[in-house]
């Protein structure tokens, strides 16, 4: 289940947040940002939830500092009951997402057994101007497929997530696979982003459109009804099949 409120800030200081929360009920609530405590000024449904999400609303205050918040602003934010954010040290482990049914995510040793593979990487050159993709999906017999492609501009970020989209495009038929990247962007995008951007109607929580929105919502979309396994590769680090869709990506911008 999820929940959508506006947080509205009242007052700002070195000490805390004095803001409005506006669900079924409104309260007004004061944050303090050292102690990472909430004091709400009234007890009703909505102080309550507030308390039930304590993480997820610490997590939406000290993002907000770091953007340029003044009295006035409002920010949209979604929470979603018990959903298992990913730690840093979650990424030296294989991560699972299985969205057959109901999501659900979790956290192991252990590579899937069965399935496809996707290796995918992006990159961006300056002195060209230009970005690029490339990767290869590989079944369970060893068969291999690569594809790439370029652009005119773009960033890492983008050529990253585009890499995965595209070899989703090409396993549309498959339930189970795995996707080998170096991008953490991407992982944590389609493990947590796009399930509280979706139901924030693809808007940040300063009311702006996501970015890269459509390519979001195209892999968001091919990764419905699916058993997904990520492996996140250290970039550059030798890693034989992550440095052959490096080559791939960057062979594409230097080729166009």
């Amino acid at each position: 289940m999820h929940y959508r409120l506006i947080i509205t800030i009242e007052e700002l200081n070195k000490e805390h947040i004095t803001c409005r929360i506006s669900h079924e009920q409104d309260i007004l609530l004061r944050y303090y940002l050292e102690e990472r405590r909430i004091e709400p000024q009234e007890q009703n449904e909505t102080s309550l939830l507030i308390k039930k999400f304590k993480k997820q609303f610490q997590k939406v205050m000290h993002s907000a500092l770091h953007g340029t918040v003044e009295p006035g602003h409002r920010i949209s934010c979604v929470f979603i009951d018990d959903f298992p954010f990913l730690k840093e040290e979650d990424y030296g482990r294989f991560i699972l997402m299985d969205r057959r049914e109901d999501l659900k995510i979790s956290v192991g040793d252990e590579a899937l057994r069965k399935g496809d593979k996707l290796f995918a990487d992006g990159s961006f050159m300056d002195e060209k101007g230009r970005a690029g993709y490339g990767g290869f999906i590989e079944d369970g017999q060893g068969r291999r497929e690569d594809y790439f492609g370029s652009f005119d501009s773009g960033s890492s970020n983008l050529m990253e997530l585009i890499g995965v989209s595209e070899g989703l495009e090409r396993l549309k038929e498959s339930r189970t696979i795995q996707i080998n990247t170096d991008s953490r962007f991407v992982i944590r995008g389609l493990v947590q982003w796009v399930h509280f951007w979706r139901y924030n109607e693809w808007q940040t929580a300063y009311g702006r459109a996501v970015r890269y929105a459509e390519h979001w919502q195209k892999a968001d979309a091919l990764c419905e009804g699916k058993l997904i396994q990520f492996n996140w590769i250290k970039g550059h680090s030798g890693h034989e099949e992550q440095d052959y869709c490096h080559r791939l990506a960057q062979n594409a911008v230097l080729n166009q």
